[in-house]
């Protein structure tokens, strides 16, 4: 059994944690939700060694511990997989997967690769993972990447699992199979503490619930007397019908006309996206969803095909001919690829307009608070003060709108989103949700790629369907059926 008691943490006369107190059983999927900010992660971080307390007791089978590092906790059988993956990016699936074991190192002494990849390739068929052992991580796709992490943490062993939003980039297959590998855990007497902000997958996997808002605990129940619409009104107070807000825009002419296009994952997509309009993008991880909206950016390379925007072809070969176009993109990787997570807020939000705050060669503190503060109140950012907090402070989901400010602040005609609410709490998805309608309804047009079926039917205009980089299906919003799309995402009947 883990036990907190009265835990209680802050950061800079900020208290994110005002004594928290909940009990883990064994065998039991415990699921920990709340809005961004509740104080879900900072209380991980503290049973699992990287904060320390400022007062409260954690209790491992009836014991008191007190974890000064990490490894105690990992020592002590604490295993976490945290939202922002720590896999090295420059190492292989094989040596992130054993990198726990590397000590003792010396001159003469070296690793046996060989051994170490047939040692990890049995470990990813235990869980299904078909990929070479000594594949860069840096080849693989968020999905991939997740899975990885995931079955390293569950392959050595350990009495308590946390799974930080472990679903974000899986596919519905990848999903349900990690629900068994969960399920059979709890069954053989783990703890495995599950955090997601998705409601559906909350009440469907996890025995219990305790909800956190603003750093203390809401409520603690069994979940087989709760269901998703009851967790969501215990969140955040509100319906899930208005997680999904639709704006009713006016379509008008063709913004985006792509035809024919190929690239690295994907071949002769064809597509229009008007102005006023939303356009989905659905598949399963593999499909070549980044991969598009990636290459339409100019991240990609394009191996065949044409893009016009406003009736005029353009070819875009690198992210500054994009931005030169109006076109702006939201990548999937907000950590890796979308902050600059050591600059503050204020930074962050002007880095497209960088011509525009600077004087004599030096940053103008003056205009760029003029420009930023504008943003932070239209997009609702929650910080202390733009100019001073570094954005990797924000919670996820303000880490978000930031990265969404800054695109909207360049004044773009086409917005690539690319899982545009992964990993943000519900109050923050209705939130960019809201965004994304009022830049349409103000003359824009929007491509975004998401996991979660949901989404796509209740803010979209019209969903295109790739599967393994094919074109599949388009469904008119008069159309939309969850059922119909997905087996079209996974090509059946």
């Amino acid at each position: 059994m883990l036990e907190v008691k009265n835990i209680v943490k802050s950061f800079v006369g900020v208290r994110a944690l005002k004594g928290v107190s909940i009990t883990f059983q064994n065998g039991e999927i415990h699921g920990v939700v709340g809005e961004n900010g509740a104080g879900k992660s900072t209380l991980m971080k503290i049973i699992s060694g990287v904060y320390p307390p400022d007062s409260g007791a954690i209790l491992l089978d009836g014991q008191t511990t007190h974890f000064l590092t990490p490894i105690e906790a990992y020592n002590a059988g604490i295993r976490i997989v945290y939202q922002e993956l720590s896999l090295i990016r420059s190492l292989t699936i094989a040596k992130n997967m054993f990198i726990h074991r590397f000590r003792g190192a010396s001159a003469f002494k070296f690793v046996n690769e060989k051994s170490l990849n047939l040692e990890a390739e049995t470990m990813l068929k235990d869980w299904e993972i078909h990929i070479p052992p000594d594949t860069l991580v840096s080849g693989l796709s968020m999905g991939e990447r997740q899975l990885v992490e995931i079955a390293r943490e569950l392959s050595t062993g350990g009495k308590v699992i946390i799974l930080d939003e472990p679903t974000s980039s899986l596919t519905f297959k990848e999903i349900e199979h990690l629900f068994q590998v969960v399920r059979l855990l709890r069954d053989r007497g783990y703890i495995v503490i599950f955090i997601s902000h998705r409601l559906n997958e909350v009440s469907d996997l996890v025995d219990r619930i305790t909800v956190l808002r603003d750093g203390e605990v809401m409520a603690s129940a069994e979940t087989r007397n709760l269901d998703a619409a009851q967790i969501c009104r215990l969140i955040a107070g509100k319906d899930m019908s208005e997680l999904f807000p639709k704006t009713q825009t006016t379509i008008g002419e063709v913004a985006l006309e792509v035809n024919h296009l190929s690239g690295e994952g994907f071949r002769d997509i064809s597509f229009l996206v008007h102005w006023g309009e939303i356009l989905g993008v659905a598949g399963l991880v593999g499909a070549g969803r980044s991969e598009l909206v990636r290459a339409l950016y100019g991240l990609n390379a394009v191996l065949g095909g044409e893009v016009h925007l406003a009736g005029e072809k353009i070819k875009v070969t690198r992210p500054e001919q994009a931005i030169d176009k109006k076109m702006g993109l939201l990548t999937e990787d907000r950590a890796g690829e979308g902050t600059f997570p050591d600059l503050s807020v204020s930074k962050n939000l002007v880095v497209l307009k960088l011509k525009e705050v600077v004087r004599n060669f030096f940053l103008d503190r003056d205009k760029i608070d003029e420009k930023t503060s504008t943003i932070v109140k239209q997009l609702g950012i929650v910080t202390y003060n733009p100019q001073v907090q570094i954005v990797s402070e924000l919670s996820g989901g303000n880490q978000q709108k930031t990265v969404l400010g800054r695109l909207i602040g360049a004044q773009p005609k086409v917005l690539l989103l690319d899982e545009p609410t992964r990993g943000v709490d519900v109050n923050s998805k209705t939130e960019i949700h809201r965004i994304m309608g009022k830049f349409v309804n103000g003359g824009g047009a929007i491509v975004m790629v998401s996991s979660e079926l949901d989404e796509l039917v209740g803010v979209c205009d019209r969903i295109l369907v790739l599967h393994e980089g094919n074109f599949k299906g388009l469904f008119e919003r008069q159309e939309f059926d969850k059922e119909n799309i997905l087996r079209c995402m996974m090509n059946v009947g």
